[in-house]
């Protein structure tokens, strides 16, 4: 009889993913999450922001003259928000946990390279199980080298277009030659197709989390609200040797 109500509370759509002894590790510290969750959150209203800019389509201004004003004021300050925020993060290559520090990000290995062949043929239907990993695999960690590339060239190029306007002495040491070199007109244009860019990269992105996080079965998508990702031991342990090694050769 236990053994028929145990077969019962089985959803045979389901089924039990028995991964050995496991650990709750905390991988993503708070720092980490809250620069992810400001990110969205910038890249959102600067993207509603910046196209109402490009093309007012709410009508009715001239009941509210100032609503031009409104919007490029909100489209600054998640601006310079956002900037903040890349600075922290910038921080947390060199002063966070391991799994958020530059050298996961940045391929220098025989074996990310190998690891990103496995995730691609994975991505293409020609590897039936996802790469697992503790922290992000060697193709995610490098798609976000090209994100945090695309907000340097974002955060770069609206700096000089509020400078064009501004006339910061701060700025025009920083950006202000930049216009020599490229046109103000195509400066606009590259800041207002990188909106597109990030938007693309966002859909992309959470497809492929959630893709993931149903494959691996490990708590991914939770992982970005508490930190926290289900390990198998002997996985955390190789982790573990591994890091030991590194630390070794860099000693």
């Amino acid at each position: 009889m236990q053994a028929t109500q145990e077969h019962l509370l089985v959803d045979a759509r389901h089924p039990e993913q028995p991964i050995g002894n496991t650990v709750a590790v905390y991988v993503w510290q708070y720092p980490i999450r809250l620069f992810h969750w400001g990110m969205v959150l910038s890249i959102a209203v600067l993207s509603f922001t910046g196209y109402y800019i490009h093309n007012p389509f709410i009508i009715g201004q001239v009941n509210r003259p100032f609503l031009m004003g409104w919007f490029r004021f909100v489209h600054e300050a998640f601006g310079m928000f956002l900037i903040a925020l890349f600075l922290m993060r910038l921080y947390l290559f060199f002063a966070g946990n391991r799994w958020v520090r530059w050298r996961q990000y940045v391929p220098l290995r025989a074996e990310q390279f190998r690891e990103m062949l496995e995730v691609t043929k994975f991505y293409l239907f020609m590897r039936p199980t996802a790469v697992s990993k503790i922290g992000h695999n060697a193709m995610a960690a490098f798609s976000y080298v090209a994100l945090y590339a695309m907000i340097v060239a974002e955060s770069v190029t609206g700096l000089v277009l509020y400078n064009w306007l501004r006339h910061s002495p701060l700025l025009n040491v920083l950006v202000g030659w930049i216009p020599r070199f490229v046109s103000i007109q195509n400066l606009r244009l590259i800041h207002y197709f990188l909106m597109f860019c990030f938007i693309a990269f966002g859909v992309l992105h959470v497809h492929l989390c959630m893709l993931i996080s149903r494959e691996e079965k490990r708590g991914l998508m939770d992982s970005i609200f508490i930190g926290y990702k289900v390990i198998p031991r002997e996985e955390l342990d190789e982790e573990e040797r591994r890091a030991q090694e590194e630390a070794a050769k860099r000693a």
